[in-house]
């Protein structure tokens, strides 16, 4: 390493001479306003020159007694470093010296002070004597400022890589590294714009920092729809104008701080997402590599650390591809948390938004807040191109040239080289009858390529193929219009290909087939292989499971023995569910069936080469899926030989598909189940969408035929309302509540109308549809919903079947949201005293009900004994579930927070809780992420108990980072959302930050937000909390009068707790009225004062 002394020595020396300078330039300016305007850019400059000084020297200090445990070459390159630091220190140190005597110069031999206008004059000429040679000073001083940091950079990736090597960066490296990058890329600019500096990229310091950044590999995140082919070509010269228009520093926007957006728009299938993707490949790892022939690279611009794409041909394409984007920043998955995301990440960023073609929702809607990241868009709407921002702002893609889309088709079609006069002949034919659309050119090699036909009689079999469409499109109902007319060209070359598949007879290609069919009714990116082999696997781990627990029932059951009445309907519905019974069987796929055999993946995978080979689909290595081209996607799905009644069938085929992945609970609990829960949602929402399409078309044929009664029209059965149900699970667990309800209302309406809530369907059902309305918090439905299944359980099974108890814990649980105390007590104390005697005390729904009692138990004030209960389930459920199982840390939480008193108070062990609960908020951060609702209700209640410990700046400062992330996630009226603006008011209180707090307390006791939980006759228990928190405010702000109305309107509100009006009975009652009394007794004081005042004026 370079001379301990000299870089110690060297930076103290600097140091000391450059604090002089200031010091002596400060009082030259107080001394003459002239010189001062003239030295502030010197002054400046010396500045700059001192940070970096005192960085480098506590870099030293931090990194000299380290050893160099890397390869030697890594050891050499920081030897090299910190040589070019000590050699830079020494030329600093001198050029300072000279500014010293400078400055002197210019003083004289008089003083600062200027004596007098003679003496200023002379001051001034002097001065300017110096022009010359001060510009020359700050030349030198600039350029020993730059290099010192450039060093810098390259050291703190150097010395902080030591442990891993410089191609494996942490993100404190990561930070350094671009730091480094853009340092080259200003040198690279300077360089470019002064002819006279280009000597400087040969300097030994830029060489060492080049080789620094060139051993970085500083993209992290790499997500497009599919990889660029290896047969991408032309074009060339746009993705230097665009890599150049995007990356180089030095080209503006249209205005200042601005983010920087491109729109490619032309044709389907004319190669835009093609080249989008081939720019991000190109720029994933550019680097700003400055070597000695620094000319050849004098365009190169940083790498991006995240490159992301997001699907925008629909609302809920957007929302999904956005989810994962989200999920890579480790926030919310879901659309506003992907958007916030990216808006404040510190690291430069590319996204792509591919096909932005759907009208209904304005292009502007799809970007990111602020100037950060760059964004392609892709998009046959030319009037999208106004919100191109830089450059030209957008390209026209319409066609390929000749010669490109020459050498594409001869690629694909695999023709060997060097191509032949003849052969480049046909080409151009065949090119200049496609239109040189780089879709159907690619097509028509590919058709070339499995022998369909060939290059002297493709034009010829595509010309009657386009007749043949163009002749079937007539006697066809033309659902697509101009869609199909504008992309004949690229239909028709993929129909020879469709149609040569069809015609092979071979297992692999009528698979093939097959699959595709299916897949046109799936969305057309992200195609999962899981959720295709899961379709088979998961049935029959569904059926064990349901065997096994029909088993255990059959050995454990309490049911109420039925009167003939009850037996003769359950001989009558199970007649009415054999006649409505699915006679056609489930509708799939050949190689998806299970006929009791073993599933064949090779057989899947080899129809998925297949398909693969010919471009219809396209494999992501990355993530084990595969995505077709839109247009693909949509004429296999309307290709005019495709019947209305086959529409319906492979429609099905999907449903089916989709919906046998698709894991009932308990068992979807499991780690995969829930990653694929998060990927099924563009696909069922697709498969839905066309199925609605699809039973439209088939009205709309129907009223056209001459005898429409003859014709009976598909119903709803069994097989549509599983998997209406499973689909709304998905929904659900993705926090889509309003798809989910729908679903969910219309499987119950069906299951209820033909069987009954005696039927244990319908009352499954009908619970998930109150889970559903509770997670709206709509309590009052949801609890209406649990009273109808509570009655029919015990009405069928009895008051002592598990179903029965389950049903009537749950009630219990909903009743305390609704403000009725005594119903919910006496619900979950029955159920608890049920299930220890039939399940036993251990059992997981027991402690469940022990749990919700214990959180009732709050609202009496109650807590020692819910503090017993507590604890009981905790350890009830670390020993069944594990410490870590959600419903555990929920347990934990309910302990951790039955320590504060309602108000926030710590009444006991506040230490204890204060550690339960980082613990969960650990744990949740880590398996839900750090903006799951959950991690979001563990921040609040951990800051709620570090305000009762006293510590109120960092409770505050955690409710602050979480609120935002409530309102955006959660939205503003959601009662997760006003607890923490409510609790963020009390630790505003406790610092005496009175009027915010006030502001706060009466925005969240808005009645309206309240009205779908409160009961009529009553208010909602979480608003009688929040109006206390008030009347506290008030008092300590010395607003008397408004406590006591407050207060008044508390007390008519804590009447109604409890249910049945019996408030008043409730422990908090007496509270009130003592603080009613108190606050009438301030009043009259008050008054008193108010007189007296008046009658000492008066006398």
């Amino acid at each position: 390493m370079a001379d301990p002394f000299s870089i110690a020595a060297g930076t103290v020396s600097v140091l000391d001479v450059c604090w002089r300078v200031v010091a002596y330039l400060g009082k030259v300016k107080a001394a003459a306003s002239k010189i001062e305007r003239d030295l502030a850019a010197l002054t400046y400059e010396v500045d700059a020159l001192i940070v970096v000084n005192e960085s480098i020297k506590s870099l030293w200090e931090a990194n000299k007694e380290k050893p160099l445990e890397r390869l030697s070459s890594d050891a050499q390159r920081v030897n090299d470093l910190w040589r070019d630091v000590s050699i830079a220190l020494r030329g600093s140190r001198d050029v300072m010296g000279t500014l010293v005597l400078l400055v002197e110069e210019v003083v004289g031999k008089d003083g600062l002070a200027v004596q007098g206008k003679r003496d200023g004059i002379k001051k001034v000429l002097r001065r300017q004597s110096k022009d010359v040679e001060i510009q020359e000073i700050r030349v030198q001083i600039s350029n020993y400022q730059n290099s010192l940091q450039l060093t810098l950079s390259a050291l703190n990736i150097s010395q902080s890589s030591n442990d891993v090597g410089i191609g494996l960066l942490s993100d404190k490296v990561d930070f350094w590294g671009f730091k480094l990058n853009r340092e080259l890329a200003a040198i690279n600019a300077r360089i470019n714009t002064d002819g006279n500096n280009k000597a400087s990229a040969s300097s030994p310091t830029i060489s060492a920092a080049a080789k620094v950044a060139s051993g970085m590999r500083l993209n992290k995140h790499f997500y497009i729809p599919r990889a660029v082919s290896s047969m991408f070509t032309g074009r060339v010269d746009l993705l230097e104008d665009l890599r150049s228009c995007l990356l180089d520093a030095s080209t503006p926007t249209e205005k200042k701080h601005t983010q920087k957006r491109f729109v490619i728009h032309g044709l389907g299938g004319s190669g835009k997402t093609e080249f989008c993707c081939k720019f991000a490949q190109e720029n994933r790892q550019r680097q700003s590599i400055l070597v000695a022939s620094l000319q050849e690279s004098a365009n190169d611009s940083n790498s991006f650390w995240g490159i992301f794409w997001i699907n925008a041909s629909s609302r809920l394409s957007v929302q999904h591809t956005y989810a994962t984007i989200a999920q890579v920043g480790g926030v919310e998955p879901n659309e506003r948390a992907a958007k916030n995301w990216l808006a404040n990440v510190d690291r430069p960023w590319l996204l792509l938004i591919d096909n932005a073609d759907d009208l209904g929702t304005p292009l502007e809607e799809h970007f990111p807040e602020g100037d950060q990241g760059i964004i392609l868009v892709t998009t046959r709407n030319p009037l999208n191109r106004v919100h191109g921002t830089v450059g030209k702002g957008s390209y026209h893609f319409e066609r390929l040239g000749e010669f490109e889309a020459n050498d594409l088709l001869l690629r694909a079609a695999g023709e060997p080289t060097p191509w032949s006069s003849a052969v480049r002949e046909y080409a151009s034919k065949i090119t200049n009858h496609l239109g040189f659309l780089a879709l159907a050119v690619l097509q028509a090699g590919k058709a070339i390529a499995k022998r369909l036909c060939t290059l002297s009689n493709y034009v010829e079999v595509y010309d009657r193929s386009w007749q043949r469409i163009r002749r079937l499109r007539r006697k066809s109902d033309q659902r697509t219009g101009t869609e199909l007319t504008v992309n004949m060209n690229v239909y028709s070359s993929y129909e020879i290909i469709f149609r040569g598949l069809e015609a092979t007879d071979s297992l692999v290609t009528q698979d093939a087939v097959q699959l595709i069919k299916t897949f046109a009714f799936f969305s057309w990116e992200d195609l999962r292989i899981d959720v295709l082999t899961t379709s088979v696997q998961h049935p029959r781990r569904q059926s064990q499971h349901d065997q096994e627990e029909v088993a255990k029932s059959a050995m454990t059951r309490h049911v109420k023995p039925q009167s003939w009445t009850q037996i003769a309907k359950g001989w009558a519905l199970w007649a009415a569910m054999a006649l409505q019974k699915d006679q056609s069987g489930q509708v799939l796929p050949a190689v998806l069936r299970d006929d009791n055999e073993d599933f064949d993946e090779d057989r899947l995978m080899d129809a998925l080469d297949q398909l693969n080979q010919l471009s219809l689909i396209y494999y992501q290595e990355a993530t084990e899926s595969y995505t077709m081209h839109p247009l693909i996607h949509t004429w296999v799905r309307e290709r005019p030989q495709m019947s209305t009644s086959e529409q319906a069938l492979w429609c099905q085929a999907a449903i089916t598909t989709l919906s046998r992945s698709i894991l009932l609970p308990p068992l979807d609990e499991i780690p995969s189940a829930e990653s694929l829960r998060r990927h099924l949602v563009p696909h069922v929402s697709h498969a839905l969408r066309y199925q609605k399409n699809v039973e439209e078309s088939i009205v709309e044929n129907l009223k056209m035929r001459k005898s429409p009664w003859l014709v009976t029209k598909s119903g709803f059965g069994r097989n549509q309302a599983l998997a209406s149900a499973k689909f709304s699970l998905i929904y659900l667990k993705n926090g889509y509540f309003t798809e989910a309800e729908r679903l969910q209302v219309m499987t119950r309406d069906f299951v209820c109308a033909r069987l009954g809530l005696e039927y244990g369907p319908a009352r499954k059902i009908t619970l998930l549809l109150a889970v559903t309305y509770g997670l709206q918090m709509r309590t009052n439905k949801a609890a209406m919903l649990q009273e109808e299944v509570l009655e029919a359980c015990k009405t069928h099974l009895g008051p002592h079947h598990h179903e029965t108890l389950k049903v009537m814990s749950t009630l219990g649980a909903s009743r305390r949201f609704q403000g009725r105390f005594r119903d919910g007590r006496a619900l979950l104390e029955q159920a608890i005293e049920g299930m220890s005697a039939t399940l036993g005390p251990e059992h997981g729904d027991t402690l469940q009900a022990m749990d919700d009692l214990g959180r009732l138990l709050w609202m009496y004030l109650e807590y020692i004994e819910a503090r017993k209960l507590h604890t009981k389930v905790v350890d009830g459920l670390t020993r069944i579930l594990g410490p870590v199982h959600e419903r555990t840390l929920i347990a934990k939480e309910n302990l951790a927070m039955a320590c504060l008193s309602f108000t926030g108070e710590v009444l006991l062990n506040g230490s204890t809780a204060h550690g339960i609960m980082e613990e969960v908020l650990q744990e949740r951060k880590e398996r839900l992420g750090k903006e799951h609702p959950w991690t979001l209700y563990a921040i609040c209640n951990l800051a709620r108990i570090k305000s009762g410990l006293g510590n109120h700046i960092e409770a505050e400062r955690m409710m602050r980072d979480a609120l935002p992330i409530a309102q955006r996630n959660l939205g503003a009226n959601h009662y997760g959302t006003l607890a923490g603006t409510a609790h963020l008011g009390q630790v505003l209180v406790r610092q005496g930050r009175l009027d915010e707090a006030e502001d706060l307390f009466n925005d969240v006791i808005q009645r309206q937000r309240f009205e779908s939980s409160a009961r009529d006759d009553g208010e909602h228990p979480d608003r009688i909390a929040y109006l206390w928190y008030l009347v506290q405010c008030y008092q300590k702000h010395g607003k008397v009068g408004e406590a006591s109305r407050t207060c008044e309107e508390l007390i008519e509100a804590v009447s109604t707790i409890g249910g049945q009006g019996l408030g008043l009975l409730h422990p908090f009652a007496k509270q009130l009225h003592e603080r009613r009394e108190e606050l009438r007794s301030l009043e009259g004081e008050s008054s008193k004062q108010v007189e007296s005042s008046r009658g000492m004026v008066a006398a």
